[in-house]
Parts: structure tokens; sequence; C-alpha cells
């Protein structure tokens, strides 16, 4: 009689077996290697997870669970948790990508952080400048600055800058037009140079600085 076909972590329990006992296995009708089936039912995820972790075995010859490109999704927000996006908070599309990035993006409470949060809300090329000090009088308010036409939920906006705002600052969100005289300002040595950059007026309400 054929040997029973056993899931491979049954498989890998009964291999663990002494030689004698599996020989003497066919002439009982693999009894044992049923009943070995049998009872390591329930070890098949404890298989898959080790199968996941193990580069040796894993698809892509990394530890799959801390690999955020190649982690199955029902892991995600684990994984998520433990390099710190909160991925209830990101559309489903965008959950992988933002858990990849985020070593660049998510440094918790930074500026790339706040900015990454708010720009999932946004829509368009999802304009997003965050400021510290913005006014020169407040040093403990940070100002997220969007554009109103790429904002459509000003209110989630601002939700989401504050699941990163750093403890001890306020924070508040203004939408605009275009830019804002210090950007303006900045950017542009004196009045000449500001008149050169733009032929009308509606040209410099349109300018997003970069």
């Amino acid at each position: 009689m054929t040997a029973p076909a056993l899931h491979p972590a049954a498989e890998q329990v009964y291999r663990l077996l002494p030689d004698y006992i599996r020989a003497a296995d066919p002439d009982t009708d693999w009894t044992l290697r049923r009943f070995v089936g049998a009872a390591a039912v329930g070890l098949e995820q404890v298989n898959e997870f080790l199968t996941l972790v193990d580069p040796d075995t894993s698809v892509t010859g990394t530890c799959e669970l801390v690999n955020a490109a190649a982690i199955p999704s029902a892991w995600l927000a684990w994984l998520g948790w433990l390099v710190g996006v909160d991925t209830s908070l990101i559309p489903a599309a965008d959950v992988r990508d933002a858990v990849q990035n985020a070593a660049t993006t998510q440094r918790r409470g930074s500026t790339g952080a706040i900015r990454d949060v708010v720009q999932r809300t946004l829509t368009g090329s999802k304009s997003c400048r965050v400021y510290s000090n913005l006014s020169g009088t407040d040093p403990y308010l940070i100002t997220v600055i969007t554009q109103t036409a790429q904002t459509p939920d000003p209110v989630a906006a601002l939700a989401a800058a504050w699941t990163e705002k750093p403890a001890g600052v306020d924070l508040e969100l203004q939408t605009v037009a275009g830019s804002i005289y210090s950007e303006i300002a900045s950017a542009f040595t004196d009045y000449s140079d500001l008149a050169g950059a733009f032929a009308t007026y509606q040209d410099l309400t349109d300018y997003i600085a970069p």
C-alpha cells in the first residue's frame, strides 16, 4: 500500500521518528503515519510561519515576515506596527508601499512623517508643506499647509497630521490656493526677480514652492 501523503509539517514530525519504527510502519498499513498526520493537524500554520521566516525555505530567499515586499497581506498590519506605521489610517492599496518605505518616511514626529500621513488624505499632486514656527513667534506650533483643491477632507488631513504630532507642541492645518508669503520671499531675491518670474498675478497665486 502506498504511504499516505502528509502535510509538510506532519512529514517533518514523521521523519524525526527512529528509522526502525518507520521501517515497520508499512506492515501495519501505515498506522503510525496516519496517526502522525492526524496528530499534527494544526501544525500547518506553524510550518508555514517557519517557512516564511527561514531564508532557506522562503520563496524570495529572505525572512519574508520582515520583508514588506514579500510578506503575506495578512501580516502587513503586524509589520506596520513593528516599524511604526498605523496601517488602519492608510488606504488598503497603499499599505504595502507605506510599510516598505517606513525607514525613510516614518520617523515618528518628524516633518517627513507628518507629510507622509497627510499626503495619504490628499488628491492630485498631493502638495504638503510642514513648518515649525512659521510665524517666527511660536516655536511650539507646527503648521501644515496643503492646496485647497487637493484637500477633499481637511478634517481627515488634520486628524492624520495629529497622529504624528510630537508631544509638547501644537499643530494646525492651513489650506491655500497657492504659495504663502514666506515661501515666495525665500524663493526670490527681490521684487524684480519676482516680477520676472510671473507674467500675471494669477501665475503668482498659482505658484507652488518646490
